[in-house]
């Protein structure tokens, strides 16, 4: 396995290979709500909550490997970083969880009232992950958290 895929090898943990589903799914389903409100599509509301169902499973995974590669981020400036991080991304999936269970609820009783809501509730989604996702950023490309600098040195 490590030779056809040397770049997990490498990895000191697994969470860099999840967290991109969840971005993209999240994201993709507030463009197909904004659709959904703009013509008044069930078709496209229904394609926006199908990509939440996924990216929130998607971010379950995410959050799983989050929680056991935290212990790799060593003690200092990075690990206040981290906090912030694993904070803003928990409020973030158990928003994306509470909306999956609205629109599950709602579906019977679609309204545009109801659209618009979810929209909203998207819109801060989108807004709350991509605040998570820069400190996850930051942690990578500021502190070289997860890189691992015996091999990279070999180079």
């Amino acid at each position: 396995m490590h030779a056809l895929l040397p770049g997990l090898k490498a990895a000191l943990n697994v969470h860099p290979i999840f967290v991109h589903f969840p971005i993209a799914l999240w994201l993709a389903a507030l463009y197909f709500e904004i659709l959904a409100v703009w013509r008044a599509s069930d078709d496209f509301h229904r394609t926006s909550a199908r990509l939440l169902y996924l990216g929130t499973l998607a971010g379950a995974i995410t959050v799983l490997t989050g929680l056991a590669a935290k212990d790799s981020v060593p003690n200092g400036p990075a690990h206040a970083v981290l906090e912030i991080h694993e904070l803003t991304m928990l409020i973030t999936f158990s928003l994306a969880v509470g909306l999956c269970m609205f629109a599950f609820f709602a579906r019977k009783n679609l309204t545009p009232q109801f659209r618009k809501l979810l929209l909203l509730g998207l819109v801060i989604l989108a807004a709350l992950l991509t605040m998570g996702t820069d400190r996850g950023a930051q942690l990578v490309y500021q502190y070289g958290t997860a890189v691992n600098w015996s091999t990279a040195q070999q180079q």
